[in-house]
């Protein structure tokens, strides 16, 4: 772990980033993915900033670029291969091939990444030939956000819950930057800062595909998939029209219990069923998370802010990437010391929209938890 440290004290001293790059695939490139994310996680465990790690991703994806494409992907083979090797996957886990598997997750994710190069493509082609049709571009690769919003809500707070935090988190971090650059360029741009939007996003995908989903591939057992796979249509489709089914797929996670039972409160009597259809034809999204901090409730459709099934049970900051923690730790602090409303205007997916944090508390004035309304002010404004 000492070692890798000293190429991201390297990058800090000025060092170009090709020459580490280059002493880092001479020395690591026999190193499986998962050893060194693991020595990634460790560097955060010892207190090193995710921002520093970020560093060494970058670093660490050198093991699968060459001089050319073909190159590359050779590298990336060897890789896999080698950690086929070096590693025994238990029994139940599947494969680092489940990309091929019709419907998988991963085989989603991969045809996603496949959509994505192709417009990276359109883009390199149009910052060579063709400067007039780089806005279009641009606007054509905003749509990857849905891809990557799957990525970041869904695989990457599960590996966090297998110990895989460090990697997941800096991953997270990019993907932040690289929808705000994508923003940003469609707005006003350079020819260069479009050229460094484009490798960045190259690099993404090759992290994605030769780390981040053998890595994913290898931790994640069948029944996380069958859980994951619950969630992508929540969140939509990049690019994609037809939608593959997978063989392994289940139809319901949770059984509703509508039916029976009464709720009886000081201004009115409720059915569940009845509670159940005015909390889906509210006009706002809601999520709940209790005095633990702890996801407990999502609203069935949630179109702006969209959340995952799979996040219920589990630690909000989980949820967040985390260059958004302190902002979220920050409300929740306000609410927990006696504030009983945050509200926080912002844009999301072209629509403005308020966002309102209400602290919830019993009779006695006891904490419960906070509601998060999400409130899109289209027709209003």
């Amino acid at each position: 772990m000492d070692s890798l440290k000293t190429y991201i004290e390297r990058l800090n001293q000025g060092e170009a980033l090709e020459d580490v790059q280059k002493d880092f695939r001479e020395h690591f490139s026999d190193v499986a993915a998962i050893d060194i994310a693991e020595a990634e996680q460790a560097m955060i465990n010892e207190g090193m900033s995710v921002k520093e790690v970020q560093k060494l991703c970058d670093v660490h994806s050198a093991l699968f670029h060459g001089a050319d494409r073909k190159e590359r992907i050779l590298n990336a083979e060897r890789e896999v291969r080698r950690s086929m090797l070096k590693r025994e996957v238990p029994q139940e886990m599947k494969s680092a091939l489940s990309a091929i598997i019709v419907g998988h997750p991963l085989n989603i994710l991969t045809h996603e990444n496949k959509e994505i190069q192709k417009r990276l493509d359109h883009l390199a082609e149009a910052i060579e030939n063709n400067q007039e049709a780089i806005p279009e571009c641009l606007r054509d690769l905003s749509l990857s956000h849905v891809h990557f919003d799957k990525k970041d809500e869904l695989i990457l707070p599960l590996l966090k819950r297998h110990n895989i935090a460090g990697p997941a988190d800096v991953m997270w971090n990019v993907d932040v930057e690289l929808r705000r650059t994508n923003k940003a360029l469609q707005k006003n741009y350079t020819l260069d800062q479009v050229k460094a939007y484009h490798k960045r996003m190259q690099e993404m995908l090759f992290k994605e595909e030769k780390i981040l989903f053998p890595l994913a591939d290898e931790q994640f057992s069948l029944s996380e998939w069958q859980s994951l796979s619950l969630d992508f249509p929540r969140f939509g489709y990049a690019y994609l029209k037809d939608i593959p089914q997978w063989k392994d797929a289940i139809t319901s996670s949770t059984s509703e219990s509508v039916e029976e039972g009464l709720i009886h409160l000081p201004t009115g009597t409720l059915s569940l069923k009845q509670v159940k259809g005015i909390l889906d034809a509210l006009p706002v999204e809601l999520t709940f998370i209790d005095d633990q901090d702890i996801n407990r409730y999502v609203s069935e459709e949630t179109p702006l802010f969209t959340r995952p099934l799979s996040s219920l049970g589990h630690h909000v900051y989980e949820c967040h990437p985390p260059v958004a923690l302190p902002m979220v730790k920050t409300v929740m602090t306000k609410l927990k010391n006696g504030e009983d409303m945050v509200s926080i205007k912002t844009e999301k997916k072209g629509h403005p929209v308020l966002v309102r944090y209400i602290a919830v508390r019993d009779e006695a004035g006891t904490y419960l938890g906070v509601l998060e309304a999400v409130e899109d002010l289209s027709d209003i404004l």
